[in-house]
């Protein structure tokens, strides 16, 4: 089991999320003016993400078990993904600096997962998928800055295991089977 998430963190729906180990993430957060993180008191899903991971899916309902989930992961061979360019989602609040997954360097295979979680009851307001690697949550406005600033290069990496962070704040971790 991983740790269990902050008390402060509000927690409605369930998440299935794809680790890696990707060292360089803290060198490209160092080049980050910590000015323009975006942060919320008594929540600490924001700031810079700490856990390099891709969600398969947020939103699942309460009702998901941990075995219906080990099923649909377990029905997949994961491939190394490529990172490829920094970019960012934007709303009012803040802006989400990500790397951008290439759809040839392993990303097709997070489309299929994604498509058979889709098959348990769920709620999301994104109809499209768009697997990515967070980097951190900066002030709105800021996230550009960034993507011009930080010149990074694509970067390969193998997925290390899944976890389903599940609404009660349970996050069973689970093996996968990898390309070899």
């Amino acid at each position: 089991m991983l740790d269990v998430l902050s008390e402060n963190r509000k927690y409605e729906y369930g998440c299935v999320m794809l680790y890696f180990d990707f060292p360089m993430m803290n060198k490209i957060q160092d080049a980050i003016d910590p000015d323009d993180v975006y942060e919320e008191e008594n929540d600490d899903s924001f700031g810079f993400e700490n856990e390099p991971h891709v969600t398969l899916l947020f939103g699942l309902h309460k009702g998901v078990t941990d075995n219906k989930v080990k099923k649909v992961i377990d029905k997949f061979t994961f491939t190394p993904i490529k990172l490829t360019k920094l970019s960012v989602f934007k709303n009012e609040k803040y802006d989400v600096l990500k790397f951008d997954i290439s759809d040839n360097g392993g990303g097709h295979i997070l489309y299929e997962v994604n498509k058979e979680l889709k098959k348990f009851p769920f709620t999301s307001d994104f109809p499209d998928y768009h697997p990515h690697m967070t980097v951190a949550y900066l002030k709105s406005k800021t996230g550009d800055k960034w993507v011009k600033k930080i010149n990074t290069q694509s970067f390969t990496l193998v997925p290390k295991y899944a976890v389903y962070s599940k609404p009660n704040k349970e996050k069973p971790k689970f093996e996968i089977k990898l390309s070899k």
